[in-house]
């Protein structure tokens, strides 16, 4: 059986979790909010064993094996250490619907694939919502990105991060971004966490005016997610964009994530997503404002 441990780190923070291996350099462990951590020994500065359950009491046998004299009580056999979990995802869909004096339909949907060994981690996402309102077009857009985190020590990691979309109504035909940057795992405890990234990143727009915008940007951003209880969890994550030339033209993007688990997999989500673009296409606001509810399922 996998032993059960709480660990105390020399940064100060405290994990618990189950061990699934350990060499003379690492120690690999399953916790019950970060999934599989890999915690560098020399990080460890104690460590405490809790107890194995007790198991249920059984019937005495009818004729007990009689112990020989001086006889070796046989070994139990090794224990294979469960397999991690690499992959994770969420899959979600929306919709609002009203057929009255003014009609109107509004479909949404996500898909996030979290993929995590060792220290390597790499989260694909994309999202879409399309809808009409009395015939008309009022929303169309989509947008993936890939994210892949390398892990040096135990609070510093590397990032490149790529992504590409549309939205028809805010007349961009395509947008892509690439760019390298550094992270901080600000604050890392079994319900909570908290990271904090810098980096560069470059952006391309096409217009459906027929014109173009590319620049450098610098990326200041942040994530945190935060386990509340057993049915409540909540995550956000914040970038900022300005050019590496004019830092008055910038942009930003904006989301958190509120959910409320119905069952084992099933939860309902309620989404807030805004972006802001200090020069937008004519015609077009500056502000992007979303709110979305819909249901996820995990796998």
């Amino acid at each position: 059986m996998a032993q059960s441990v709480v660990l105390q780190l020399r940064n100060g923070d405290r994990l618990s979790g189950t061990i699934l291996s350990e060499d003379a350099g690492k120690l690999t462990l399953k916790t019950t909010w970060l999934n599989v951590v890999v915690i560098p020994v020399a990080e460890i500065k104690s460590r405490e064993n809790l107890p194995a359950p007790t198991p249920a009491a059984t019937a005495p046998a009818t004729n007990p094996p009689v112990a020989l004299a001086g006889a070796a009580p046989p070994a139990a056999p090794p224990t294979k250490p469960p397999t991690p979990k690499r992959w994770t995802g969420e899959a979600q869909a929306g919709t609002d619907l009203a057929f009255n004096q003014r009609s109107r339909q509004l479909y949404t949907g996500r898909f996030k694939a979290t993929y995590v060994h060792d220290h390597f981690r790499n989260v694909f996402d994309y999202l879409f919502s399309y809808g009409h309102i009395q015939g008309v077009l009022s929303d169309n857009r989509m947008y993936g990105s890939s994210k892949t985190d390398v892990d040096l020590e135990h609070h510093v990691y590397v990032y490149n991060l790529a992504g590409a979309g549309y939205d028809e109504i805010r007349k961009i035909n395509l947008r892509y971004e690439a760019g390298p940057g550094i992270g901080y795992h600000l604050l890392k405890t079994t319900n909570f966490v908290l990271n904090t990234e810098f980096g560069a990143n470059f952006q391309s727009q096409y217009n459906s005016d027929n014109t173009r915008l590319e620049s450098f940007y610098f990326r200041f951003a942040e994530d945190s997610a935060w386990k509340i209880n057993s049915r409540f969890s909540w995550d956000e994550k914040y970038e900022f964009f300005p050019p590496v030339e004019n830092w008055g033209r910038y942009r930003f993007r904006f989301e958190t994530n509120l959910r409320y688990a119905l069952l084992y997999n099933l939860s309902l989500v309620f989404t807030l997503l805004e972006q802001y673009d200090t020069q937008p296409v004519a015609g077009v606001g500056q502000n992007d404002l979303q709110i979305r509810s819909s249901l996820g399922m995990k796998f």
